[in-house]
């Protein structure tokens, strides 16, 4: 579930850095068509991708719910970031990037 929630949260915040207004709160400066265009697809992509653990995990019906459950708080760390904190939302996706595929293997199998 760790790696859903940490899929969840850096498509959340490239979702957010591909707006020209967090993007330069962000980043200080106007993003290019090409990046908002790959930043749209990175932070698309990461969130259906979050579906998967969510859905391996607790079958498909449980799953999903389990993925729309964690969009809400995705959601809500990347707002309370761009609100309070904006020059931390950049920094901080590397470091999930990095740690992210990590989760995803210290998972134990159960039964």
């Amino acid at each position: 579930m760790l790696l859903m929630l940490l899929l969840c949260l850096l498509g959340m915040a490239c979702l957010c850095l591909a707006m020209p207004r967090h993007f330069e709160a962000a980043c200080g400066g106007k993003p290019t068509a090409a990046q908002a265009r790959a930043l749209r697809l990175l932070g698309w992509g990461l969130l259906l991708l979050a579906l998967w653990p969510a859905v391996r995990a607790a079958g498909p019906s449980v799953g999903l719910a389990l993925w729309a459950a964690a969009l809400t708080p995705a959601a809500l760390l990347s707002l309370l970031l761009l609100c309070y904190r904006p020059r931390w939302l950049a920094p901080l996706l590397l470091p999930l990037l990095v740690w992210a595929p990590a989760a995803g293997r210290g998972r134990k199998q159960v039964g």
